[in-house]
């Protein structure tokens, strides 16, 4: 809930003023949305300098004062939305006309699914500040959280679950948008309902694995609370109730002992690859650091042999061409004559000392028998571990059709309530529907 801040009107008027001098670092129709504005990040420096230089304020508040202060400096009304990231303030303006007001006993109800908000609004939000590269894995961190805080920490029993789980996932998701945008404003509690409602299989999906990962290491509280859905009938104070099972859309029928092999088996595969792709890549990274100009040192040795080789013949040829001119040298009486061939002599000998300082410069390349042992060795290590990561891989393939059957079943089971045995629907085997019918996400 955020504070009542009251508006000093010179200290709004100075920073108008402030604003007016630095249009330039606000973007009007940001993102070609005219109802969106992008105050930079060196702009909100200077409002927040400014501010916090004239108002006394406690360090909670700071953030309700900075965004009282914008809504008045740009005379927004409450729908507008007033939201920082990254250091950046962004605004978006909600029209009066397409916030619906929902009444006192619809709140905490499906009609105010959205927190009043539209739900084009909130998907022109999603398209612009959510699918982004740094988001890929928000899902996953809701539904790792989801896991340790209430199966990992809590224990919690499967009727709680049923009852709760719905709100316990919004209200992680909400948390962890909050602190994305570092921000708790009210527009954000229609913005988790909406992207849990449009993710909702993906976090169930996550969810799953999660306690299938679990039961791979034989998660007593996990298996007891995977057992509940191994029941037909419960009874609870005299009233019976269909069980949902863990069934795959072929028919079969899952129960812990008959799922434990196959998520062992595949879990700990996953596992493997994951740290042998990691001890591989640490292993690939040692190697290259013996490779020149992209050969292997093995390669490079061969090649510097191969040149070093015509250099000697080069040497070899140089030093007879300086030997015969030196005889011819000797048996010349001609003065001239001499003058030009010790010339050709002096010359011979400089190609020959390029030809031998090329030579040692080739040695000094070669990669010395200790690093070619060494480079050897890694290379025999990497080769081993690529087997092993091809053999992990197989074992993954031979039973990710059972795991996928077994996380798809799940799914469907934790989605599912139990139900009076006497009015009970179970959902279709295929394309179950996002949400259960009567289940309000907020």
């Amino acid at each position: 809930m955020h504070r009542q801040i009251d508006i000093d009107e010179q200290i709004l008027d100075a920073l108008v003023e402030i604003i007016e001098n630095y249009e330039d670092e606000i973007l009007y129709d940001y993102k070609g949305k005219e109802n969106q504005i992008l105050l930079k990040s060196t702009l909100v420096s200077r409002i927040t300098d400014f501010l916090f230089k004239n108002i006394p304020i406690t360090e909670d508040a700071q953030k309700d004062l900075i965004k009282a202060y914008i809504r008045a400096a740009f005379e927004l009304t409450q729908n507008a939305v007033v939201i920082s990231k990254k250091g950046n303030l962004f605004i978006k303006i909600i029209d009066e006309t397409v916030r619906k007001q929902v009444a006192e006993k619809d709140k905490n109800t499906v009609k105010n699914r959205y927190n009043g908000i539209k739900e084009e609004e909130l998907q022109s939000f999603y398209n612009e500040f959510f699918e982004e590269e740094e988001n890929k894995t928000f899902f996953f961190e809701v539904a790792k959280e989801f896991v340790h805080k209430y199966f990992i920490v809590k224990k919690i029993s499967n009727d709680e679950f049923e009852r709760n789980v719905f709100s316990y996932i919004h209200a992680i998701t909400l948390e962890k948008l909050a602190k994305i945008y570092d921000d708790e404003d009210e527009f954000f509690l229609g913005f988790a309902g909406y992207i849990f409602r449009i993710h909702f299989k993906e976090v169930f999906s996550f969810i799953s694995e999660l306690i299938l990962d679990e039961i791979a290491i034989s998660n007593r509280y996990m298996m007891d609370f995977l057992n509940y859905y191994s029941q037909d009938i419960l009874v609870v104070k005299g009233v019976k109730y269909k069980v949902p099972h863990i069934e795959a859309d072929n028919g079969l029928r899952w129960t812990v002992p008959s799922m434990l092999s196959i998520v062992k088996i595949y879990t700990k595969a996953k596992t493997s690859i994951i740290e042998l792709k990691k001890e591989k890549n640490d292993f690939q990274k040692r190697v290259q650091k013996f490779y020149v100009n992209g050969l292997s040192p093995v390669k490079n040795n061969e090649l510097l042999q191969s040149e070093k080789a015509s250099l000697e013949i080069e040497i070899e040829h140089t030093t007879r061409s300086i030997n015969i001119l030196n005889d011819k040298l000797d048996i010349t009486k001609d003065d001239e004559k001499k003058k030009v061939v010790r010339e050709e002599i002096l010359k011979e000998q400089e190609k020959l000392k390029q030809i031998k300082e090329k030579k040692e410069e080739i040695l000094q390349k070669v990669v010395k028998q200790k690093g070619l042992s060494e480079y050897v060795a890694l290379q025999k290590e990497l080769d081993t571990l690529s087997r092993k990561l091809q053999r992990e891989k197989k074992i993954l393939k031979q039973n990710e059709e059972a795991y996928n059957s077994i996380k798809s079943a799940l799914v469907k089971a934790l989605i599912s309530k139990k139900a009076d045995s006497r009015t009970y629907l179970c959902f279709p085997t295929k394309n179950p529907p996002a949400i259960p019918s009567g289940t309000t996400v907020v």
